[in-house]
């Protein structure tokens, strides 16, 4: 039971993102989640999930207009940015991974 698969992959995800948490500064940690928690209280209120508002591409510019949620996506960007980035070093790392697979396999 304490072998199963699904185990054994919840606790290694759960390790990893204790992982990665650990390499961020820990008043970091305390600011972002208490901006989500601030954010979804906010957010999801029993109207709001009853009947969400309906937003179309004039309600989107307008949006862009206001400083909180420029501010909010200014964050998102840095984050995709630095997303992008660690792809780019994944793919790096893999190149160098496969080439030396190559090297260690059996020529037919």
């Amino acid at each position: 039971m304490l072998m199963e698969p699904q185990l054994l992959r919840l606790l290694s995800h759960g390790a990893n993102v204790l992982d990665i948490l650990s390499r961020i500064e820990p008043a970091a940690i305390g600011m972002m989640a208490g901006a989500l928690q601030r954010g979804l209280s906010e957010t999801f209120t029993p109207e709001v999930m009853r009947d969400p508002p309906r937003v179309g591409l004039t309600g989107v510019l307008k949006q862009l207009s206001d400083p909180e949620v420029q501010k909010a996506l200014g964050v998102l960007f840095l984050l995709l940015k630095a997303l992008g980035k660690a792809f780019g070093h994944l793919n790096e790392d893999m190149k160098a991974l496969e080439a030396l697979m190559a090297k260690m396999m059996p020529k037919k």
